[in-house]
């Protein structure tokens, strides 16, 4: 029997790899700090990689005389700034206030969470807490500035290299008491997430969203930090924009009319702006630069995360991680309708300009649409609106609570629907409130209330998505029919991505290039993400993505063309100017890493990877993009010991199981590669990739009736895989099944009729 072999290792990478997007965190430091090549995290800094073969420039510094501060704005605005002073975007960060601050260090008895045992103190007025580092060292670290004030406060420490790492022991005012935002999740000393780790760094994951005019600025040869910022806390400026201009103009016309600036920072011309304003923070996203002016366009500096195939929302949308509110409200019928953010909230003070249902009854008391009528709160919720259940907000924004402590609220403004929680698993609010009734008691409730308006689009684009992550039969066809007559914008750009799964398939290729014409910017962006890994028979069409108007579209599409991008146009500037904002950052290194190795620079990608993983040492994605670089690199062995720990730390990911079989088969183990491949299908039955490579490792140990079984199930799951055929033909030949060896190999060259190896059997099985 001929020797089939395994898919190479890289083959792999898109699994779980080389193609990610940082979406960081939100809760500028003076470098007070030795320069030291250890952090408070107690580990060894790795050597720089150099970033060569494009042209960047820094970042720039905060201009100041751009800006003018908050206080300059009480002057003419006194009522506004009454209201912002007490709000929590003032209160955002501040310097420890010994009134407001001193009582959670003065009671100090030790405070156990998970294994660590901490002590606030409070020594000659200076506020302080005795924990562990990173090496697990015992020290009292002096509290330089708080996150927050209601309903927890975050203390921050200073570090080397010019760091604020947050305190994950936070105090609760209401019940005054200490508690671990993580809760029972027990973090260790040398982790990512643990607090002294990189997870926790203010300058990377607070402080652009928690303060004004924040300037990163990280040295990646130094590994530390020159961070500036204008003011602490949520000012003025960080709306409004930078308001020098204005404010002389004023000073100089002071009552007259005609501001030239009074537009610009007010977006009277474009009220909509407000929403990608509020979004730049209140969303889960990824930072394209760090010189966003408001009023900008939020895709031409950030990337919000979206629902797709990781279970960062649910299915239809809801809340899962911490996740904020922008992406929901893009996902909802609110937006689409036009409605922003400034309809509900009080910009100045945060609060809502009304409260309970007199805040939605402002829009729904009247006729808005044929099918929305007026709104009787008592008729329309089957409640008593004087009670909770009769509130609007209780069915349409159920909250969910982070960090322990706080509840938010989801902006998705849903349905409450528990035919949906049963068939997929999502929560609904009649449930969540009636604890003690089950599914059936809350499908039956709503069908006898509302009937046939149960039946609603949101429905369908739930079922879409977890069929999506479910790899469900037919899910192909139902998402190409999905992203072609979804209206709303933002869920044509959740089936786009979700498409990227089958990127190798040329339907879903085409749908994708098609997409990069859609009119809404966030669609062009996901489908020119989703195209990476597409046949180059494509890439005309993503090239020209490389001169979109929106730079996430630009970002997206260099990225996905890596491998030949020019990295000293525009868009491979702006790609590396991505990519080195997040250097700080073990998946900022392990997207750098992606490029480099696609360009054929492996060396490059490894020492990246290695730093990745000395920064990270837990996570399995990493250890396992590892062993791909390793592997390119002609270094079999190492890759197998880092796909080997990948699946320590992850024995449940069949995606880790498949690559450890790839790096077995690699070194010629055909016995190890078999196990680990048949652990990756025990795991996930509809993982065709494995199938075919479990059917590569029967072959290979001389058992063609279960290479058969296996290659044929690897078939009737992805019937476009054309190599799937083409070894399914090449086993029955072997066998001397050459019927069943023609009818699969002509399976194969419908598929991909210039298939060489394909149509070199076909003309031996028809001389």
């Amino acid at each position: 029997m001929r020797k089939l072999p395994f898919l190479p290792l890289g083959r792999a990478s898109r699994l779980v790899a080389f193609f990610g997007w940082l979406c960081l965190g939100l809760p500028a430091c003076g470098d007070s700090s030795p320069t030291s090549s250890t952090d408070v995290a107690g580990e060894g800094q790795p050597a720089p990689v150099e970033m060569a073969g494009a042209e960047t420039t820094s970042p720039p510094a905060v201009d100041a005389k751009a800006y003018v501060g908050s206080a300059s704005c009480v002057e003419c605005h006194p009522q506004v700034e009454a209201q912002w002073r007490q709000s929590h975007h003032a209160l955002a960060e501040r310097l420890l206030e010994t009134e407001l601050d001193r009582e959670p260090f003065e009671n100090q008895e030790p405070v156990q969470h998970g294994s660590l045992l901490s002590r606030p103190l409070l020594e000659d007025g200076t506020m302080k807490m005795e924990t562990v580092d990173g090496s697990g060292t015992l020290r009292a670290f002096s509290c330089r500035r708080v996150i927050g004030v209601h309903p927890l406060r975050q203390f921050l420490v200073e570090a080397p290299g010019g760091r604020l790492q947050a305190l994950s022991l936070a105090w609760d005012p209401k019940e005054k008491e200490w508690f671990d935002v993580f809760g029972e999740e027990d973090r260790r000393p040398g982790e990512w997430g643990f607090w002294a780790g990189r997870g926790m760094n203010w300058n990377a994951m607070c402080a652009d969203c928690h303060n004004t005019a924040f300037r990163k600025q990280y040295d990646p040869k130094e590994d530390r930090y020159q961070s500036e910022w204008l003011e602490l806390g949520v000012g003025c400026e960080a709306c409004h924009g930078p308001g020098a201009d204005h404010d002389d103009w004023q000073r100089q016309n002071r009552g007259e009319k005609g501001d030239p600036f009074l537009a610009a920072m007010t977006l009277q011309e474009d009220m909509s702006r407000w929403t990608d304003v509020c979004g730049t923070c209140h969303a889960r996203r990824g930072e394209l630069q760090e010189d966003y002016q408001p009023g900008q366009p939020l895709l031409d500096s950030f990337l919000p995360e979206m629902p797709n195939h990781s279970a960062v929302f649910h299915p239809d949308g809801q809340i899962l991680e911490e996740d904020y509110e922008y992406s929901s409200f893009l996902l909802s019928r609110m937006h689409a309708a036009g409605v922003t953010c400034l309809a509900c909230h009080d910009p100045h003070s945060g609060g809502l300009r009304m409260q309970g249902n007199a805040l939605c009854l402002q829009c729904h008391q009247d006729r808005l649409s044929e099918d929305l009528g007026p709104i009787d709160p008592a008729e329309h919720s089957n409640h008593d609106p004087a009670g909770p259940g009769g509130q609007c907000i209780a069915c349409h924004m159920p909250t969910a609570t982070f960090m322990q402590r706080h509840p938010r609220h989801d902006h998705g403004f849903r349905v409450p629907d528990p035919w949906l929680s049963k068939e997929i698993g999502v929560p609904n609010a009649c449930n969540s409130c009636h604890e003690d009734q089950s599914l059936d008691w809350a499908i039956e409730a709503v069908e006898l209330w509302y009937g046939e308006k149960m039946e609603r689009p949101s429905r369908d684009r739930a079922l879409v998505v977890a069929g999506a992550r479910r790899r469900s039969a037919g899910i192909v066809r139902e998402l190409i029919q999905f992203v072609r007559e979804e209206p709303w914008p933002a869920w044509r750009a959740v089936g786009a991505s979700l498409l990227g799964e089958w990127v190798h398939r040329p339907e879903v290729a085409k749908t994708l290039v098609a997409l990069l014409q859609d009119q809404a910017p966030l669609v062009r962006t996901m489908a020119a993400r989703a195209l990476d890994g597409a046949d180059p028979a494509f890439f005309g069409e993503l090239r020209a993505a490389l001169q979109d108007s929106v730079r996430s579209v630009r970002v997206s599409a260099a990225l996905s063309l890596r491998a030949e991008v020019d990295l000293n146009s525009t868009a491979g500037r702006e790609l590396m100017i991505y990519l080195r904002h997040h250097g700080d950052q073990p998946t900022g290194a392990w997207l750098e890493a992606g490029l480099w190795m696609d360009r054929g620079e492996n060396s490059r990608a490894v020492a990246l990877l290695e730093k990745a993983v000395r920064w990270d040492p837990y996570s399995p994605a990493l250890r396992q993009s590892l062993a791909v670089a390793l592997d390119a690199s002609g270094q079999s062995r190492k890759a197998l010991q880092q796909c080997e720990k990948a699946c320590e730390l992850a024995p449940e990911d069949p995606a880790l199981w498949f690559s450890l079989g790839l790096a077995r088969g690699g070194v010629g183990d055909s016995e190890g590669a078999l196990q680990a491949l048949q652990k990756a299908v025990e795991l996930d039955r509809g993982f065709a990739r494995a199938w075919h490579n479990v059917g590569l490792a029967h072959a290979a140990l001389q058992q063609p009736k279960e290479a058969i079984r296996a290659l044929e199930r690897a078939c009737r799951i992805e019937p476009m895989a054309a190599d799937s055929w083409f070894a399914l033909a090449t086993v029955f030949h072997d066998q001397g099944q050459l019927s069943e060896a023609r009818s699969a190999v002509e399976q194969a060259l419908q598929i991909a009729p210039d298939y060489p190896q394909a149509q070199a059997l076909w003309r031996i099985l028809n001389p």
